[in-house]
């Protein structure tokens, strides 16, 4: 029997965060659209999402200040992307792990 792995409290911590910074609507809109369709503007996210300039202002700091999303500047736009794929992957498989919830709810009904 292989030794059983505990991830060091550090590693937990962190996780932590990470799952906390996500744990917003517009976060995680803005997540999932960066996953599926690539570096964008803040402007094209705004328009795309439905978010008040601020608001998505104030979002996009939390990703940045959690270190999921990094920037570039292209002239007087600012490009937001995800610092890697992990970050897309855990926001796909929470996404569909709560729509089959969701599926067997109305099925329930």
């Amino acid at each position: 029997m292989a030794p059983v792995v505990h991830p060091s409290d550090l590693a937990v911590e962190r996780a932590v965060d990470l799952l906390a910074a996500m744990a917003h609507p517009a976060r995680l809109a803005v997540l999932s659209w960066l996953h599926r369709r690539g570096p964008t503007a803040v402007g094209d996210l705004v328009e795309a999402l439905g978010i008040e300039q601020t608001a998505m202002s104030h979002h996009l700091r939390h990703l940045r200040d959690a270190r999921l999303v990094e920037t570039e500047r292209q002239g007087k736009r600012v490009v937001y992307r995800l610092v890697d794929d992990h970050v897309g992957c855990i926001v796909e498989d929470a996404i569909g792990h709560a729509a089959e919830g969701v599926g067997a709810q109305e099925e329930a009904r």
